[in-house]
């Protein structure tokens, strides 16, 4: 018995393998395909186009609720983050893609794609504030990372479903960005996200910036849902936005919004 038992499993390897094999593969598929809807639009921040860093900044996946794929695009101003988006498609239990974008910037944005409705909002995406007694900026751009890093770990953030549990967002170990060449009063800045899983819900910005001869540490928040979300920082609130309705987040004038498409629209 035990050796026809061991015999089975062994079948079964090759199996698994092949289930891995078509995951990455698809996810792959994806993934060229997630890039080049992302180079499809056109994105401005007041009088400056925004540039497209050509390969995601994050993938996700979210195997709880069923085989989707995600990828998360960014546009910059001269590597400083301008707007961001995150682009993914249902393959089950549902078929359906989604285009999920948000502002970065304190200037107006207008996002454009053939055929599609433009994304056109004259309110700052992100609202900037300095960092509660945080140590000045370190000498060099390692330090003043690690100084950045540890900062973000003392933030917590919590999303409120839509059954009115809460779930408490986790700080992905790895930033997903980070600039070090000056971008105006911008000496560096690193871009974090707090996800469910690897799904991102929300984006936190950390820069450090000049103000007379000193690096000063600043943050600001921006969404990555609909839902109501919290930030505190040494368990102090922080920072707040309430539920989006679905009129609202598909207008294409708010700071957050996104366009949905049925299987087989991009």
């Amino acid at each position: 018995m035990i050796c026809r038992l061991l015999v089975a499993a062994l079948m079964l390897v090759p199996c698994c393998r092949g289930l891995a094999a078509d995951g990455e593969d698809a996810a792959a598929r994806f993934t060229k395909l997630a890039t080049k809807l992302a180079a499809s639009y056109t994105i401005q921040a007041g009088e400056t186009s925004l540039t497209l860093r050509q390969e995601p900044v994050l993938t996700w996946t979210d195997p709880e609720n069923g085989e989707i794929y995600g990828g998360v695009y960014l546009w910059s101003d001269r590597g400083r983050p301008g707007a961001i988006a995150s682009i993914y498609k249902w393959y089950r239990p549902y078929t359906h893609s989604t285009h999920e974008f948000q502002s970065l910037s304190i200037d107006p944005i207008v996002g454009t794609r053939a055929g599609q409705n433009d994304w056109r909002c004259s309110k700052p995406g992100v609202q900037w504030k300095p960092v509660p007694k945080a140590p000045s900026g370190g000498r060099t751009t390692t330090q003043r990372l690690t100084q950045m890093r540890l900062i973000a770990k003392k933030f917590t953030l919590e999303l409120i479903d839509k059954d009115g549990s809460v779930d408490q967002l986790r700080l992905l170990s790895q930033p997903l960005y980070h600039f070090d060449q000056p971008v105006g009063n911008a000496v560096q800045g690193t871009l974090f996200a707090f996800a469910r899983g690897t799904d991102p819900e929300a984006f936190l910005l950390l820069e450090f910036r000049d103000e007379d001869g000193i690096s000063k540490l600043h943050y600001s928040f921006a969404r990555s849902n609909f839902l109501p979300t919290i930030a505190r920082y040494d368990s102090a609130e922080v920072w707040r936005v309430e539920r989006l309705d679905r009129a609202t987040m598909k207008s294409g004038s708010e700071p957050y919004t996104k366009y949905v498409f049925q299987d087989g629209e991009q």
